[in-house]
Parts: C-alpha cells; sequence; structure tokens
C-alpha cells in the first residue's frame, strides 16, 4: 500500500519555519526625510549643546530635568499610539510641546536657556524614535497577520490557498529566494492536515483513500510523513476496535453485517481479503473437529491485544452459524481473565491426551465429542478455581482415560 514508510523512502530534514526580516522592508533613512525638515535634520552630539548642558547641570537640576522630559515623551508616544495620524511631526509637537515648555519653566530662571534647547533636541530624537516604532510595530502587525492567514490555510488543508497567501509576501515578508523552497514545505503541510482532518471525521473512507495514495497526493516533508504516518497506524487501530465493536453488536442483534463497510475495511488494511471472502459465505455449522480446533486456538492465543483482536475479527468473520460464532466470543472473553500459560498448559494437556488415545480414537467422533466437552469444561474452571484447582481435575481426567487401539486396512 502507498502509506508505508519502506516505500516513502526518507528524505531530507524538514526546514525551518518561515523567518520574515523587517531590515529591508523599509529603510530608515528614507522614513526621516519623510518627516519634513524639522526631525528629518536631528544632529546626534551636536556641540552647540554642549554649554547649555554644563548651565543646567550647575544648577543641580539635570537628573530631575532629564526624568521629566522622559516621562513626558512616554505618555505622549503611549497617546499617539493607536492615533492614526498623517502629520505625525505636528500631531507630536501639537501634544508634546505645552509640556515640555511646563517643564522648562520649572527650571531656575538662569537654566531655562539651556533647558529649552536640551527639550526641543529631545523632543526631536524622541519623535523620530516613536515613529520609527510605530512603523515597526505596523510592520510587525502586517506580518503577523499575513503569516496567520498563511497557517490558517495550511490547517484547513487548502494547499492553493495557502501558497497564494505565500506568494503574496514574497519580497516583503518572505525573501523571494526562499519562496520556491516554503511553497514545498507549505503544499505538504497543508497535505498533512487534509489528511489527519479526514482520518479523524471519517477514519475507514480516508484509510482506504490512503492505502490507494500516490506521488504528490502525499505529504513530500519527511516529518510530514512521520507524522502522518503514526496517525495512520493510531486511526486503523482504532478504526479496527470500532469496527469489530459493530459487528459484534449486529451478531448480538441477529442482523447480518454492512457489506460495504466491510469492503471499506478491506481497502483500508483493517480485513483481509480472506476474511473479507469468509464473511461473504453462507454460515454453516462447525463439525466436532472444527470446534476442537477453534478452542485450542482461543485457548492458546497469546495475550498481546493485536492478535486477539485478530482472532476476534476471525471469528466475526467466520462462515459459521452465529449461535457458534457468538459462543466462541464468550470462550475469548474468559480466557483473557487467564494467565496465558496456565490456558496453555491446560490446552495443551487435554490435547496430548486425545493425541494419546485416552478419550478414544483420534479422529474419532466419539473422542472428539469428549475433547470438546473437557474443553468446554476445563477453561471455566481455570477461570474461577485457579491454575491448582485445574490441574487437580486435569489429574482425574488422565486417571480415568482409557487408551484405545486403532485399526485400520494397514493393521491386516
Amino acid at each position: 500500500m502507498a502509506i508505508r514508510m519502506k516505500e516513502w523512502g526518507m528524505l531530507r530534514a524538514p526546514s525551518p519555519s518561515v523567518q520574515i526580516p523587517v531590515q529591508g522592508v523599509m529603510g530608515w533613512g528614507e522614513v526621516a526625510q519623510s518627516l519634513g525638515g524639522g526631525i528629518s535634520s536631528v544632529v546626534l552630539g551636536s556641540a552647540e549643546l554642549t554649554k547649555e548642558k554644563e548651565q543646567v547641570t550647575a544648577t543641580g537640576e539635570l537628573a530631575d530635568f532629564s526624568r521629566q522630559l522622559y516621562e513626558i515623551a512616554d505618555d505622549v508616544r503611549t497617546r499617539l499610539s493607536g492615533h492614526g495620524a498623517q502629520d505625525w511631526e505636528y500631531a507630536w509637537e501639537q501634544m508634546s510641546a505645552p509640556r515640555f515648555s511646563e517643564a522648562v519653566a520649572q527650571l531656575p530662571p538662569n537654566a531655562r536657556p539651556a533647558g529649552r534647547l536640551l527639550a526641543e533636541e529631545f523632543s526631536r530624537r524622541a519623535a523620530l524614535q516613536a515613529f520609527r516604532d510605530r512603523e515597526v510595530q505596523q510592520l510587525d502587525k502586517a506580518r503577523a497577520n499575513w503569516q496567520q492567514r498563511v497557517d490558517a490555510a495550511v490547517q484547513a488543508g487548502d494547499a492553493t490557498s495557502a501558497e497564494c497567501w505565500l506568494e503574496s509576501g514574497a519580497g516583503v515578508f518572505l525573501p523571494q529566494t526562499q519562496l520556491e523552497q516554503e511553497r514545498r514545505r507549505v503544499r505538504s503541510r497543508a497535505g498533512m492536515s487534509r489528511w489527519l482532518r479526514g482520518l479523524e471525521e471519517h477514519p475507514l473512507k480516508m484509510l482506504a483513500e490512503l492505502a490507494d495514495a500516490r506521488g504528490d497526493s502525499l505529504p513530500q516533508e519527511e516529518e510530514d510523513r512521520r507524522r502522518l504516518l503514526s496517525a495512520v497506524l493510531r486511526s486503523r487501530q482504532a478504526a479496527r476496535s470500532a469496527l469489530v465493536q459493530r459487528m459484534e453488536a449486529r451478531l448480538a442483534d441477529g442482523e447480518a453485517y454492512d457489506e460495504a463497510e466491510l469492503e471499506l475495511a478491506r481497502r483500508a488494511d483493517i480485513l483481509s481479503e480472506r476474511q473479507l471472502a469468509e464473511a461473504k459465505h453462507s454460515p454453516r455449522s462447525l463439525t466436532q473437529n472444527e470446534l476442537c480446533v477453534w478452542n485450542r486456538r482461543v485457548d492458546e492465543t497469546p495475550s498481546d491485544s493485536s492478535e486477539r483482536e485478530e482472532l476476534q475479527m476471525d471469528i466475526l468473520t467466520a462462515p459459521v452459524l452465529s449461535s457458534q460464532r457468538q459462543k466462541l466470543l464468550k470462550r475469548l472473553a474468559l480466557s483473557s481473565r487467564v494467565e496465558v500459560e496456565d490456558r496453555l498448559a491446560l490446552s495443551r494437556g487435554l490435547w496430548q491426551m486425545y493425541s494419546n488415545g485416552q478419550f478414544g480414537c483420534p479422529g474419532d467422533e466419539l473422542a472428539l465429542q469428549r475433547l470438546v466437552q473437557l474443553q468446554e469444561t476445563g477453561l471455566p474452571l481455570l477461570a474461577e478455581g485457579g491454575a491448582e484447582a485445574a490441574a487437580g481435575w486435569m489429574e482425574q481426567v488422565s486417571r480415568g482415560g482409557i487408551h484405545w487401539v486403532c485399526f485400520s486396512d494397514n493393521n491386516k
């Protein structure tokens, strides 16, 4: 089938998640120029301010004055963050100038000229920084919105929409050189999401489709394929258990199985070809020899859940009378309460006595009937009384047995 690791092979490791650079989207030099002459002409570390700084420092007011300037700038920045002003320089000036003037007025008279120059320079720098921060926030928001669109399409399993959104951000949020690599990754993840959603909503149908899937319909990235394979294994086990329960319920109610469902289960690798064919046959009564074999198989089946479920499905699909299938299913349920070693000892001990002729000539109908009777007595005794009670019972059966001599044409 297509959905097998050995057929998929090993692909390259998946690429890292999309990294969307802000650098290069908008040059900050151009941003400064766009603000007009007032802010774009900021001179960092202007020599002309040295004297004024010294004057303010000399008054002992520089620390408090600087704190006020930072507080004013932070408050104005916060208020303008959601303002959406078209003329940023004008809006900043209108909102900050009165408050900076108030701070300057609180300085001693001899320090006010220098303080006014410091406030003007500080305001220019703070305005430019606030404008830059707002632009970055807007870019981050646009980038986040774009990424959400891509991710939403991927989660929905819509590879076409995911690729369209990816391409819309190429050269802006995604380097053009990475577009093809990200397109493959997005297509693979979207395909995986579609399969995973289908496995949750319609497990049998999707498992059947996956069994026939080839090429581009399967995820191309190795990690996506591994995740899908893991989901398929879990889904197949759950779907098998659910199918067994539905079939048991129909059997108990005397209803026929849903043939279309069984066909779908075969395509999904939940039923084998043999099981499907036998389920379609007309039921018949088991012979004594067949019943002995079924009982042995039930009693000696391993405790592994998958093997027991396989036997359960074999019983359900066997072309046998419904009453006999129900009896075998009850025996299988009873056997799960007994340690496998004890079941094996009981079953093989009875079979050994039968093979040695202690119940009559092996193959004879009476000997087979005796074996069936002992099988149907022994397991319930083991389940209820334990290994010690079963061992004592086996000893009694062994002492009471009769060895038979079998004749055939070869003995003449």
